[in-house]
Formats: structure tokens, C-alpha cells, sequence
């Protein structure tokens, strides 16, 4: 699921909340160590701005990106929620097609505590968070694995502060960001916390009272030297943006909206220009929800576009010069030309339809098609340019996990721990059904053909084709050639 919650007060929250951070170092004396309150304000030269993916041509796709996927090379990296800019999308690398439980991971490990965010790769560190309800005190973690073996690096550990949630969303949904130096989680009513590669907090900031009888789930957005993150919230909701060095609060934009789980995503324009679009949750005259485009820079908002439904969970998606809108249960799907200013649902919606949008999963624009699974299972393929159904097929549910897309293929994870494996083609061919036997709500994440599933309890490794691994009753083997 995808949400946030309202914001109020300063960007910095009263330290007795977060500055006691217990951080868990693998090699360390005693294991465990507890940092004394500190705050870092020196700005950190990364050198690894935000980047953003879609297909070749489409908007929202610097000119570094699209090499990328023309030339084939890997980029070793899932930088945040759905990789980078939310696509779904993973460039280079041959990823498996068969695997289950038992066979073809390099290696499987079990999670601590409860969640459903994403895995996050950047180079050889595999980041996720979880909640840790049993502690005493109950804790959130942001935990850091060795992507070459999966052992656990470090843990880090903040309070969590309780606040309304559903019994499938839970308190740690929303995936980290990263820009390669530092590390961006949303903690619901705990707020959002930055950290280094070491487990160390830089910085925090207050969100305020967060509450929504369905809890929180939207991840934070990178963009230019901000952080931006959308709180929507039974009341007082916003979009607010922070320096990322500092945690300066940048700006903060009032949002008239009851409840939105989505994850904001940035288009480019042809001029440079950039626009951060929302999925909904916004209300417009009558009550009705919208798409909202703001200026990133300054959070002012844009242009919008009318005919969501009602609490909005599925991202946008970027490609061949448009937006495309998914949401509710059967509800709408919208293909958006961005730009304009105000309300440009006359001018700008190029084809739409009233059914067929998924009420969680977030679909995948792959190749020129538009590929939409349903909470029921009702996977689809649409021609993007212009909304034709190429053809539909009905695959055993329910999900909600989102769509991944790498390699001509389409990734799909049903919440019982299935993971179909579907060609990227103008006929349905499904290539394989692989069975991990667990729960799983988390998106999968890709990288080098890697591909990094988690389920209720453990989070998978499956390498590909190249390398297999075998199962048995002593530590995993390593299989080249399969």
C-alpha cells in the first residue's frame, strides 16, 4: 500500500524522539551501540543525483538514463520505490525466469519483525525497512544486507510511535530513497529520517500528527537537493519538501485531501522543465479527485486533471510523452499529455477509460504497452499510444504487489507468494509460475538481473540464468551454468 499522513510544526522533530538511535554493526564489540544525540548539518557531495527511468523516448528520461538502456549497460542499482522514478522499469541484466522456495536463489534470508516496502539496491548494499512490534520498546528498522551474500550489515533503529493503520498495511510500507550517500525513510507518525550508509541518523523531521484509519505508505521522492514527501492524511494534508543535506523544511503545499497512499513521480518536459505529478487524493469542485502537478522547485501547484477515484494507492506511470493514471476498484485509467496550466481535463486527457484500473498494484508502461493488473488478477495489455486492448488474461490473485518489467518480460507477484512470468508480447505467453509458498506484498526490485523478492518472512536473492542455487540441508551452492 501507498500513503502518508499531515505535517505540522518545524522540519525538526523534539530530539528525545529520534536521536536515540540504536544502530547494530556486523564485527562491532557488543554488537549493538547507541549514538549520542547529534544533528549533521555540513552538506554532503554526492555526486549521485536523482536519476529517472522509463522507456527509451519517453518524458521524464535524462539523456544519462537513455543511454543506459540503449547501449545495454547496467546500472547495478533500485534507488527507490519501484527503481528509478517509479517506472518499474529495469535496465540490462537477464533476470531468471524459473525459481521457487527451494531452488534457483543464490541466497535467502530471514527478515526481522513485519513489512511490506521494497527492497532498494545500491551497489552492493540491499536496504529495507521493517517493524519490530515485539521490542520493548516497539521499534522501526531500517536494515542493511550484503546484496553479495545477504548477511546483515547493520541495523538501525528508531521509536515508533503508534498510530492508526490496517491490519495488511502495518507501520513500515513505505520504501527507502537513495542518492548513494544517503538514506531516506518515512516513518509514518515517526516521521522521516535520513541516514547515512552506516546506520547513522543525519537528520529528522517532524511530520506531525499522522493518522489515517489505514495507516501511511508513500515513499519519499528525490529531486535536484531535496527530499520531498507526500503526507496525505484524514486531515491536514501536504506536500513538503527538505533540503537533503540539512533537513531544512524547503517548502510545504497544502494538500485538500482525505487519504492518498501514492508515490509522487517527476515528468520531464521537452523544455527541462520538470512537473511532480500525484495520483489523486485531491479534491477539486464537488468533491471530485484529481491528478495534481506541482513545480517541484517550489511546490506550487500546476495543472490537474479530474476523474480519480477515491484513495488513491497506484503511481503514476511515465512514457511515450504521457502520464498515466490508474486507480480504485474497476475504476479509471487515464493517459494525461503533461504541461498546461489549471484544469486541463478537456484538453489534455488523449484516451481514457472508465473500468479497468487496480484498487493497489501500480501497472508498468514496458515498450510502447501499458500493462495493468487488477487486486483480482485480471492482467491486461493496452497499446499506450492510444488505449487499445491488446489482449487480457486472468491470472490467479489476489495481488498487491505492483508490476516489475525487465528483459521483454513482466513480473507479477500474487499475495500468496506467486510469481508469474509473463512475455512482453502482442499474445499473452506465460513463461513460467514460480512458487515461493509464502505471503508476499512487497513489490520485487531488480538490478544486474538480479531479482530481489520479499515475502512475509525472508527476502530473496534469484541471480540469473547464469547462476542457480540448490537448496539442501547445509548452506546454499552455488550453480553456474543453469
Amino acid at each position: 500500500m501507498v500513503q502518508i499522513g499531515g505535517f505540522l510544526g518545524n522540519s525538526l522533530r523534539p530530539a528525545r524522539r529520534f536521536f536515540r538511535v540504536g544502530v547494530w554493526a556486523e564485527g562491532a564489540p557488543g554488537g549493538l551501540f547507541w549514538f549520542a544525540p547529534w544533528l549533521c548539518w555540513a552538506l554532503l557531495s554526492s555526486g549521485c543525483g536523482p536519476s529517472f527511468e522509463a522507456e527509451p523516448g519517453a518524458l521524464g528520461l535524462p539523456l544519462a538514463d537513455r543511454d543506459v538502456l540503449e547501449t545495454g549497460r547496467q546500472t547495478g542499482r533500485w534507488p527507490g520505490w519501484r527503481g528509478t522514478n517509479g517506472s518499474g522499469v529495469a535496465p540490462g541484466g537477464r533476470p531468471p525466469i524459473r525459481f521457487s522456495q527451494r531452488h534457483g536463489y543464490r541466497w535467502r534470508i530471514p527478515v526481522p519483525g513485519r513489512g511490506n516496502s521494497s527492497p532498494v539496491i545500491w551497489d552492493q548494499h540491499v536496504l529495507l525497512t521493517s517493524a519490530l512490534e515485539e521490542a520493548d520498546p516497539p521499534q522501526l528498522a531500517l536494515l542493511c544486507f550484503d546484496r553479495r551474500d545477504g548477511r546483515l550489515r547493520w541495523q538501525a533503529t528508531v521509536e515508533l510511535l503508534k498510530s492508526r493503520t490496517h491490519p495488511k498495511n502495518g507501520y513500515a510500507s513505505a520504501t527507502v530513497a537513495t542518492d548513494g550517500v544517503r538514506i531516506f525513510a518515512f516513518f509514518g507518525a515517526s516521521g522521516l529520517a535520513c541516514f547515512d550508509f552506516k546506520g547513522r541518523v543525519l537528520w529528522e523531521a517532524d511530520l506531525g500528527p499522522v493518522d489515517h484509519q489505514w495507516g501511511t505508505a508513500s515513499s519519499p521522492v528525490l529531486f535536484d537537493q531535496s527530499v520531498i514527501q507526500l503526507c496525505d492524511a484524514a486531515e491536514d494534508s501536504s506536500l513538503v519538501a527538505y533540503h537533503m543535506a540539512s533537513g531544512r523544511l524547503l517548502w510545504r503545499t497544502p494538500r485538500p485531501s482525505h487519504g492518498c497512499w501514492t508515490t509522487p513521480v517527476l515528468v520531464e518536459l521537452e523544455e527541462g522543465r520538470q512537473e511532480l505529478v500525484v495520483n489523486g487524493g485531491a479534491e477539486g469542485e464537488n468533491g471530485q479527485r484529481m491528478v495534481v502537478a506541482y513545480d517541484p522547485s517550489e511546490g506550487s501547484q500546476l495543472w490537474q486533471v479530474r476523474g480519480t477515484s477515491d484513495l488513491v494507492i497506484p503511481t503514476v506511470l511515465v512514457g511515450n510523452g504521457l502520464v498515466y493514471s490508474l486507480s480504485g476498484r474497476n475504476g479509471p485509467i487515464l493517459a494525461i499529455r503533461p504541461g498546461g496550466r489549471g484544469d486541463v481535463t478537456q484538453t489534455h486527457v488523449v484516451w481514457s477509460y472508465r473500468r479497468g484500473g487496480p484498487y493497489i498494484p501500480s501497472g508498468v508502461v514496458y515498450r510502447n504497452r501499458l500493462y495493468v493488473v487488477t487486486d483480482a488478477g485480471h492482467l491486461t495489455s493496452y497499446n499506450a499510444g492510444d488505449g487499445a486492448v491488446i489482449w487480457r488474461h486472468r491470472l490467479r490473485g489476489p495481488f498487491t504487489a505492483s508490476l516489475i518489467a525487465a528483459d521483454g518480460r513482466i513480473y507479477a507477484a500474487n499475495e500468496r507468494g506467486t510469481v508469474y512470468v509473463v512475455a512482453a508480447a502482442d499474445q499473452f505467453k506465460l513463461l513460467a509460475e514460480n512458487a515461493l509458498d509464502e505471503p508476499c506484498l512487497a513489490t520485487p526490485a531488480m538490478a544486474d538481473g538480479e531479482l530481489f523478492i520479499r515475502t512475509e518472512g525472508h527476502l530473496y536473492c534469484f541471480p540469473g540464468p547464469r547462476e542457480a542455487v540448490a537448496a539442501g540441508p547445509g548452506p546454499s551452492r552455488l550453480l553456474r551454468g543453469s
